[in-house]
């Protein structure tokens, strides 16, 4: 499978990039952001994805070894960024949370930055320092201490799910790289608790919880979106509706192009798509997860299971969200649902996958020994 991981890892991504594009297709026509023209969505989301495909050759033929040392750089860019988005005339203020910066005709959401700057600073340091690991400086408080100002500055956007994937994917990092769990335990605890803390000050993430706990008696509030969802879901049944015939997409389910799209392909499709998705979704983890294995050296493995998280994580919170499983998050479906920068990000995150895939290759054909994590 080490060989054909490749091959299996872009055959799901394209997959699901087809869907996506079939989907907002669909669903475009009947958007109400859609500015009067039914191909807006599609349109804009290929011109993403021809600079998508630019990123991944790009950091596919680009040594991981230089990217990583850029690590420091890319978190201070950042943060930077998220500054930007309070600034007037550049920043860009959306349902009450300043989460964009606005560059012409474009938008561009620097959280994503984050995720993928969160990873490849986990990756450089946790690789860098791997005779060190077990010492809580060096294993824990450093790579810890990183996280926790970038959700500081998270917060400032009162973009929780980000936290919450950042926190998630640097505690799997940390503990892959073989930091002690008797320091390493408390991370996710105390992270995830401030999260849960900061949401409950904030009365629009409380209702959410809610609405979450009690969706029936909160379906006209805050719980409306996810209830519009579930049903979606319960119309498209095994069969689905088929193409196009979806009726929750015609201004009855919100966000339906971008968080939610994935109720559609349940109320169109039925539920043997749905559950095509999350077996290329699976597949992307397995294939990906085989790549990161084996990797020539231990910054190459972190930095593909981070990679790897950084993708699967959210298409896991997307779909457990659309379902009513976890409580409402913005937070979309990579490949599928319409967003520029997210489609982005997980095309750099294809891009890392496939070098990492290419130097492992060269060292097996050159009889070099491999330093992954594989062989911890």
């Amino acid at each position: 499978m080490a060989r054909n991981s490749a091959a299996m890892l872009i055959m799901a991504v394209l997959c699901l990039c087809a869907m996506g594009l079939v989907m907002l297709l669909s669903v475009g026509a009947f958007s109400v952001d859609n500015r009067g023209d039914s191909m807006y969505f599609v349109i804009r989301q290929s011109v993403w994805l021809l600079m998508g495909f630019v990123a991944c050759w790009v950091l596919a033929k680009t040594d991981y070894h230089k990217m990583v040392r850029f690590a420091p750089w890319m978190i201070g860019l950042s943060a930077v960024l998220i500054l930007a988005c309070f600034v007037p005339g550049l920043g860009k203020k959306l349902n009450g949370a300043h989460r964009w910066l606005s560059l012409g005709p474009i938008n561009i959401q620097p959280s994503e930055i984050v995720k993928l700057a969160v990873v490849v600073f986990c990756a450089w340091w946790l690789g860098e320092k791997q005779d060190q690991v077990h010492e809580f400086k060096m294993g824990v408080a450093v790579p810890a201490g990183v996280v926790l100002f970038m959700c500081g500055m998270l917060t400032l956007q009162k973009d929780l799910g980000t936290c919450m994937i950042i926190v998630i994917i640097s505690f799997l990092m940390m503990f892959a790289a073989g930091s002690r769990l008797i320091y390493l335990i408390p991370v996710p605890i105390l992270g995830i608790s401030g999260i849960l803390g900061i949401a409950l000050m904030w009365p629009e993430r409380l209702q959410r919880l809610l609405a979450f706990l009690h969706p029936e008696l909160y379906k006209d509030g805050k719980g409306y979106q996810i209830w519009q969802a579930l049903v979606a879901f319960g119309s498209g049944g095994t069969s689905g509706l088929g193409l196009g015939n979806s009726v929750q997409k015609m201004s009855y389910l919100p966000e339906a192009p971008t968080d939610m799209i994935f109720a559609i392909v349940g109320e169109e499709l039925g539920l043997w798509c749905t559950l095509l998705v999350v077996l290329l979704f699976l597949t992307v983890a397995l294939s990906g997860g085989c790549i990161a294995v084996h990797a020539p050296d231990s910054t190459g493995s972190l930095l593909g299971l981070g990679a790897v998280a950084l993708i699967c994580l959210q298409a896991g919170m997307n779909m457990a969200v659309v379902t009513a499983m976890v409580p409402a998050k913005g937070l979309g479906l990579p490949f599928i649902s319409y967003g520029g920068s997210n489609l982005l990000i997980c095309f750099a995150c294809l891009g890392i996958l496939l070098n990492i895939h290419r130097q492992a290759e060269y060292d097996i054909e050159s009889g070099r020994t491999s330093h992954s994590l594989a062989g911890v």
